[in-house]
């Protein structure tokens, strides 16, 4: 079974409109209330996979309830700790007319003793799960230093640790090497201070980050494909060009959860990456994680141009 974290969830309502008009009356087309947070995503494609999976994480208050109302409508499994701080509110505007989104996030809040509990429930998990995946921000009440703590714990009951935040979060998780990290190009270009243009700036910076004892990297490109790398090989993806259908937001998260299933699957690196961006690209093609299907995989992986770099 594949542990997806959430530490910072969400209730995500997304308002879609023609046009965004600041300062003025805007009429609302449609509303969309979603269970949020990277974690809690990546648990919806795994179960759409039909992948066997649980989301663990902390929620609380009115919004704490309807994230497990909707998570047991959509048949994802879950086991939150349960926290006196009321979960989180996103609002996500999108404007059909300018083909925009906008992103106005609430910060989350727990407590040392809701951490406490947290990782009391993830060791639990660990003794029988061996893939787990951290991902997203942290809550107010969590420092930089939590995921490299829940990295520890996890490579001390062997699980393979599959890495996705950013910021100081990330900079500290990497020091306790997990075992894949997938960070966008801006974020590989922060950690290791340095610019990428190429494939050989790829190559490079992809050395910098495994030389520091993580296994594999995967670096997503947004329409110019994704790269993964090991000591061993390294290839880049060509993915084919698709119509944004409704949003990009979720790709990674999608992306993600394929990394997870095929790390689960024992399947090749150059295997692994294909069918994770093959993923992530169907995805935005239909716009709903409902309609992605096995069918519409293999036809997007039959489009992939791959490129061995190593």
């Amino acid at each position: 079974m594949i542990l997806t974290v959430t530490l910072n969830p969400a209730m995500d309502r997304v308002i879609i409109i023609d046009e965004l008009k600041l300062g003025s009356l805007n009429r609302v087309k449609e509303v969309h209330d979603l269970a949020g947070g990277k974690g809690i995503n990546v648990a919806e494609v795994l179960t759409k996979l039909e992948e066997e999976s649980i989301a663990l994480g902390i929620v609380g208050g009115n919004n704490g309830s309807l994230i497990n109302s909707i998570l047991e409508k959509n048949r994802v499994r879950a086991d939150f700790i349960w926290s006196e701080h009321n979960t989180r509110q996103n609002l996500k505007i999108k404007e059909k007319n300018k083909n925009r989104e906008t992103e106005i996030n609430e910060n989350g809040q727990i407590d040392p003793e809701d951490l406490e509990s947290f990782k009391n429930n993830l060791k639990k998990y660990l003794k029988k799960n061996k893939v787990l995946i951290l991902s997203g921000s942290l809550p107010d009440g969590a420092d930089e230093n939590t995921y490299a703590e829940l990295i520890k714990i996890a490579n001390d009951n062997n699980s393979k640790v599959i890495f996705d935040s950013s910021g100081r979060p990330l900079a500290a998780g990497i020091k306790e090497k997990p075992y894949l990290i997938k960070p966008n190009l801006e974020e590989l270009k922060n950690l290791t201070g340095s610019e990428i243009e190429n494939n050989i700036d790829l190559l490079e910076a992809s050395k910098y980050i495994l030389n520091k004892g993580i296994k594999i990297i995967m670096v997503s490109l947004g329409s110019n494909g994704s790269y993964i790398a090991s000591e061993e090989e390294a290839y880049r993806f060509y993915t084919p060009a698709v119509k944004v259908e409704q949003t990009t937001i979720g790709a990674g998260d999608t992306m993600v959860a394929g990394l997870a299933k095929k790390i689960r699957e024992e399947v090749s690196l150059k295997d692994m990456g294909i069918y994770s961006s093959a993923l992530a690209t169907t995805f935005v093609e239909k716009g709903k994680i409902s309609e992605i299907s096995e069918k519409n995989i293999e036809d997007t992986i039959s489009k992939i141009k791959v490129e061995k770099l190593k």
